[in-house]
């Protein structure tokens, strides 16, 4: 019985530190998302006290962090505001509800060295009772405020202001027709702005929307407001080439002589996306590794434990008599062995997670340590090896690995040509790296398959394995290197890769 009692202690304390640690981890995603969002975000609790505040707030009123912890939230408002402030922050903790703020109302900011700003706040809370917490997400709308004033000012000063902006800014009837457009706006649309002005705004995105934007620009110029728009969604966008891009549109209004008029500040976000989805890539090719290295180390003991016992029967039954059906047996066994072991083998590379000796290697040299022993060889296949290399200043780097990485990029260049065609490799010198690049004429990578090639055991290929690019990307990771692919269905494929300088000394 002491026994029972024993082991359900141990399991109740480990079911608390399990529910612990998904908490932390809770947290840390939490603490996260608040220090990468793009508005200030701050916390207060029923007495109005700060008790959160993420880095971009700090930065949008000029404080540290631990200068605002414990003040009054009115620190962030203008003194002659704050008696006022006071009470509305009093009536919403009274009756707390998610709310945008000050719809139709110029909210001002006041930073630490005592500028003014103006602001746009929307409320949420968590919590209730003595547990409640107030939640405020605060954007400064300076620019945003700079440009409808400068339009209001007149017409040169306006546009001035939307020539010089980094967004595409459109200015839109109640009709949905474009009245005025800034030159990002030809930049990032494609179209000059004399055939923009007099179209609608539809023409600007894809067909398939167009009609469901038709109802929503109804919708805003019956109820015009400052606000973000789509903040969660996927918005696309057209150029005139057809190519579709994701933007993020804010958008405002300003009454003219003329009548009501839309502003729509557009954003292309096509880098951040690239870089969203690049570091989600990052994330899964760590986690695959990290499992890829354990479940190589559960099988390689016992597959050398048989490839062992293997080689000893096929010793004994060189001097014994043995049927000659169970030697054939026995190496057919031992080739198998000997594949599981190449491929855990490859798993370990891939996953690389013992740091390796580093000495200083001349990219050059390795290049043609390989291609002495494979260009003869592709080149009787049709396949033409072609090398333009550049003086290249030394990095620091395993030799035979990167052999490894040359040797893979170049087989996997002649595999997509099986009817024959170019391969080229050239090495250049950038800012402080070195770049490497592969190019083929070759089948290139179909579009959904792009993402996965780094993958382990992903392959087009019939009898591959799908380990050579995987094996390729540890190296890469471990010589703190960067690879780039730029593939053209038909038309080939390129990768670049990007090596670090070593440093003086090194």
């Amino acid at each position: 019985m002491r026994y029972d009692r024993a082991v359900g202690g141990h399991d109740a304390r480990d079911a608390e530190i399990r529910e612990l640690r998904r908490r932390i981890e809770e947290l840390e995603a939490m603490s996260t998302l608040l220090e990468s969002a793009s508005q200030g975000i701050v916390a207060i609790d029923r007495t109005g006290a700060i008790t959160l505040v993420n880095a971009r707030l700090a930065e949008m009123f000029g404080y540290r962090r631990e200068e605002l912890l414990g003040q009054s939230l009115e620190v962030l408002v203008p003194r002659d505001l704050r008696g006022p402030h006071a009470e509305h922050r009093g009536r919403f903790v009274a009756n707390p509800h998610v709310r945008p703020m000050g719809v139709g109302l110029d909210l001002t900011g006041q930073r630490k060295d005592g500028t003014r700003f103006p602001v746009e706040i929307s409320l949420s809370y968590t919590g209730a009772g003595e547990a409640l917490r107030c939640v405020g997400f605060v954007t400064d709308i300076s620019e945003r405020k700079q440009a409808e004033e400068a339009l209001r000012r007149s017409e040169a000063q306006a546009r001035a202001v939307l020539e010089a902006a980094g967004q595409a800014i459109l200015v839109v009837d109640e009709r949905g027709g474009i009245v005025s457009a800034n030159r990002q706006a030809e930049t990032m649309f494609g179209v000059p702005r004399e055939r923009m002005v007099g179209t609608t705004v539809e023409t600007l995105m894809p067909e398939r929307l167009r009609a469901r934007h038709t109802r929503h620009t109804a919708g805003y110029f019956a109820d015009p407001r400052v606000r973000p728009m789509g903040r969660g969604l996927d918005l696309v966008a057209c150029r005139a080439d057809g190519t579709e891009f994701p933007v993020e549109i804010s958008l405002s209004y300003v009454r003219t002589d003329e009548g009501l008029r839309a502003l729509a500040f557009v954003t292309d976000i096509t880098q951040r996306r690239a870089m969203e989805r690049a570091s989600r890539q990052t994330e899964r090719l760590t986690a695959l590794g990290q499992l890829s290295a354990g479940f190589a180390h559960e099988v390689n003991n016992p597959v050398g434990v048989m490839t062992t016992r293997i080689e000893l029967m096929l010793m004994d039954a060189e001097a014994n008599t043995l049927p000659a059906e169970v030697v054939e047996d026995l190496r057919v066994l031992h080739r198998h062995a000997q594949r599981v072991a190449t491929i855990t083998n490859g798993l370990l590379s891939f996953a690389r997670q013992s740091p390796q000796e580093h000495t200083l290697v001349d990219l050059n040299e390795i290049v043609d340590a390989v291609l002495v022993l494979v260009a003869p060889q592709y080149e009787r296949q049709g396949v033409r090896v072609r090398y333009e290399a550049a003086a290249l200043p030394p990095v620091l780097g395993q030799a035979n690995a990167l052999q490894q990485v040359v040797l893979n990029l170049v087989t996997n260049a002649a595999q997509a040509m099986p009817d024959g065609g170019d391969v080229t490799i050239t090495t250049s010198v950038g800012d402080r790296t070195v770049r490497l690049v592969v190019a083929d004429t070759g089948a290139g990578i179909a579009p959904e398959h792009l993402s996965r090639i780094f993958e382990p055991f992903f392959t087009t290929k019939p009898s591959g394995t799908g380990l050579g690019l995987s094996v390729t990307y540890g190296i890469l990771n471990d010589h703190h290197a960067t690879v780039e692919v730029d593939s053209t269905p038909g038309k080939g494929t390129r990768f670049v890769l990007t090596f670090p300088v070593a440093d003086a000394g090194a």
